[in-house]
């Protein structure tokens, strides 16, 4: 069974450091803030995922120049907010499983986030294909070049 959730973007890491700087006591209700609101919503969506957990994140964002690892320290306030909802017995590594894919796409309206969960990997080989496309052909097109310039005939290895 593959989840689906969708909800505004919770704070970057900038808005984290700029909340630490004001104060443990400021930063501690960011933080408490935000989980208990994903928390409420997890809650809210009653499901539950008992084992071992897939997860996938698809950033939807208007400004592209915001650095990939600042928006996906976001997820922090997300997996807490998966445990506080009791949609997943824990968020650590025994439980959560790797990949955790992190895929960003512009957005028309405001910023936030669709999170998908399963019991089963299955699910994110939708998105490795549908990303890596490009990258795919860029390497076989890179491959190609690097044995032309060694002299290695591609369908004979020779």
């Amino acid at each position: 069974m593959i989840y689906k959730l969708l909800m505004p973007l919770p704070p970057t890491m900038n808005e984290i450091i700029e909340s630490a700087r004001s104060g443990w006591k400021m930063n501690a209700a960011l933080k408490k803030k935000w989980t208990n609101l994903i928390g409420a919503f997890v809650t809210e969506c009653d499901f539950e995922l008992l084992g071992v957990v897939w997860i996938e994140f698809h950033w939807y964002l208007k400004n592209y120049a915001r650095d990939a690892d600042n928006v996906a320290a976001a997820a922090k306030f997300i997996m807490d907010g998966l445990q506080q909802g009791r949609a997943i017995r824990n968020d650590n590594l025994t439980i959560i499983q790797s990949p955790v894919p992190h895929y960003y796409h512009r957005s028309d309206g405001d910023d936030g986030v669709k999170v998908r969960l399963s019991d089963t990997p299955d699910f994110l080989l939708e998105n490795f294909v549908d990303a890596n496309q490009y990258s795919n052909i860029a390497l076989s097109q890179l491959n190609k070049k690097i044995n032309k310039i060694l002299g290695i005939d591609s369908l004979n290895g020779v």
